[in-house]
């Protein structure tokens, strides 16, 4: 059963015999699947992942390597960029690597200590987070919004990019961290433009830039257009909107204009 799905889902089969090893997640795409198996669950999305592999034992110098996986749901908030990984390295092939979703750490570099969320909503869809000296998120804030936006914790907003596109501060935001959360446009606002009712909802951190201020964290929720999917990834520039009375919260992506050249 477990091999027609992969054949079917285009996902490697596990390493047989491998070295265990670790990797820094680089990036994280949705293909739009979901498989069903033994191994992954039920509905398990398949992700493509960008891995850079520490090799066997720890000598040399780390080497990237591209996987498709199905992420099974427990771990699905744990999948970030910057997250440390463990992998099944095939001797034969390093190339040839497998994820263990077991041992998933908090980020490169980061402790996986109290995520400093507060789960009480400041406003519409309000919430905490820290951001370092760089602007980049706590892995481990992030896990917990998204898993607060799933379990309705953490409220979302509904139907304001729109408006947000014509009133806010225009300017440009780079995609630190993005990861889907499982749910879509339909999930969230079934009154909604039937044409954006399938867009996959995901949570956004960014470098924002607007004219006349210093770069700002931020980090929200947003649909991403199916034909966009393939661009959504850290190092990303958008074109976005800006509500600057909550402008670490409240930002909204021009997708027609965006990833910015």
């Amino acid at each position: 059963m477990d091999f027609l799905v992969r054949k079917i889902s285009g996902t490697s089969a596990p390493v047989k015999n491998g070295v265990p090893s670790d990797a820094l997640i680089e990036s994280i795409a949705d293909t739009g699947m979901t498989i069903t198996s033994p191994s992954a669950g039920p509905e398990a999305p398949v992700y493509k992942l960008g891995l850079q592999v520490t090799p066997i034992g720890g000598a040399g110098a780390p080497y990237s390597v591209e996987i498709k996986e199905a992420i099974p749901r427990l771990y699905i908030p744990m999948v970030l960029p910057g997250a440390r990984l463990g992998v099944m390295i095939d001797p034969a092939d390093p190339n040839h690597v497998s994820p263990d979703f077991s041992r998933i750490g908090a980020g490169a570099g980061q402790a996986a200590g109290p995520a400093g969320i507060n789960m009480t909503p400041a406003g519409p869809g309000g919430f905490g987070m820290n951001f370092d000296a760089s602007g980049n998120p706590n892995m481990a804030d992030v896990s917990a919004v998204a898993t607060g936006v799933r379990s309705g914790q953490v409220n979302t907003i509904k139907g304001s990019a729109d408006q947000l596109l014509a009133t806010g501060t225009h300017g440009t935001a780079v995609i630190t961290t993005a990861m889907p959360l499982g749910k879509t446009v339909k999930d969230i606002d079934p009154a909604a433009d039937p044409s954006r009712l399938n867009d996959p909802v995901w949570l956004f951190t960014v470098e924002a830039t607007v004219p006349g201020e210093a770069p700002f964290p931020a980090v929200f929720g947003h649909r991403v257009p199916i034909a966009k999917l393939g661009f959504v990834s850290p190092g990303v520039k958008l074109a976005v909107s800006v509500n600057m009375a909550n402008k670490n919260q409240e930002m909204a992506i021009d997708w027609e204009k965006s990833p910015v050249a």
